[in-house]
């Protein structure tokens, strides 16, 4: 198994130290200023993946346990353990056993809590009340309203941004001059690009690319065909000229089938509304407000090629009216 962590590279070059955690800058400096503290809050981590919320948790512990951080950090994936019975049986024995080392706290570290029944929160919001005295949970989730309020009450919050491509370049090519592995520039820009600020992903793309040592266009081994910002910008430059039939075509053909996150695919058309100068203002701060309900539609289960013609076709009404008229 440890010769398999070592070929990870996500593993690899996992922060072992607070100091090692790249963005969230903020949030990071928060949990150095609890490090020294005899007794921390639970804390609840928000926001998407692959941004250093799991890691800055583990680095937390190691600096907090040192070599006993592996037994005072237990952790679970709700989004794999859901369900109100491994609260009961699992979670509650963890949180019931003292700490090791002579530690006057442990952590339970729950990973994606968010996809946890409204039943199985509630066990737990009583786990965390009945072990307070020897137990801290740090929680982490996708979307923190999508947990109960009295979890929420009971947590400090640390919401964690996506990373700046500044700090997934500088990931990157640390790991790439440590592997001593010759790469191109423009290989390394692509890779950032793809990634939209997920380090974990970045990691993960960047390894499955490199080949016999190198880092080329040609070596990039991304799964599939990512949509760009540009062919995103057409279309809603294309509804913005009136030229549905151009804009529906080339989304429902050439856009919608190569979708693979659509929360990248959101950000992306809100960067194009913001970023297209024939777009009234007014008309661009309402869409850019419709750009969220299309993306909170999306992850409620509505259906996306739906959700996503509905809103290009509001595009040259809304452009073309008065906000007041066209609501």
């Amino acid at each position: 198994m440890s010769m398999i962590k070592e070929r990870v590279w996500t593993e690899k070059y996992r922060p072992t130290s607070l100091d090692e955690v790249v963005g969230n800058t903020q949030q990071v400096e928060i949990l150095k200023d609890s490090v020294n503290d005899e007794r921390v809050p639970n804390i609840l981590f928000e926001g998407p993946a692959g941004v250093g919320k799991t890691a800055s948790a583990q680095a937390f512990a190691r600096e907090v346990f040192g070599s006993d951080w592996n037994s005072n950090f237990i952790d679970f994936n709700a989004s794999d353990d859901r369900g109100i019975d491994v609260v009961r049986d699992d979670i509650k024995s963890s949180a019931r056993q003292a700490p090791a080392g002579g530690y006057d706290y442990k952590i339970i570290f729950l990973d994606e809590v968010d996809s946890m029944t409204k039943d199985a929160q509630s066990a737990l919001r009583r786990t965390m009340e009945q072990f307070s005295d020897q137990t801290v949970f740090f929680l982490s989730c996708n979307y923190k309203n999508k947990l109960i309020d009295p979890i929420q009450s009971r947590c400090t919050v640390l919401s964690y941004n996506r990373l700046k491509d500044s700090e997934i370049r500088s990931i990157i090519l640390n790991i790439l001059q440590s592997e001593d592995i010759e790469y191109d520039a423009e290989a390394v820009e692509d890779i950032v690009e793809y990634v939209d600020g997920d380090a974990r992903r970045a990691v993960n793309s960047l390894q499955s690319s490199v080949s016999d040592g190198k880092l080329t266009e040609g070596t990039l081994n991304f799964f599939s065909k990512q949509v760009s910002r540009d062919e995103i910008g057409e279309v809603v430059n294309l509804a913005v000229n009136t030229q549905m039939q151009e804009a529906m075509n080339k989304m429902n053909n050439e856009i919608v089938p190569e979708i693979t996150d659509y929360g990248k695919f959101c950000r992306d058309l809100l960067f194009a509304i913001k970023t297209n100068e024939k777009i009234n203002d007014d008309v661009r701060w309402y869409l850019m407000s419709q750009v969220g309900e299309l993306e909170s539609n999306i992850i409620e289960g509505a259906n996306p090629e739906v959700q996503i013609n509905s809103f290009i076709s509001k595009i040259p009404v809304a452009q073309y009216s008065s906000i007041s008229n066209y609501e």
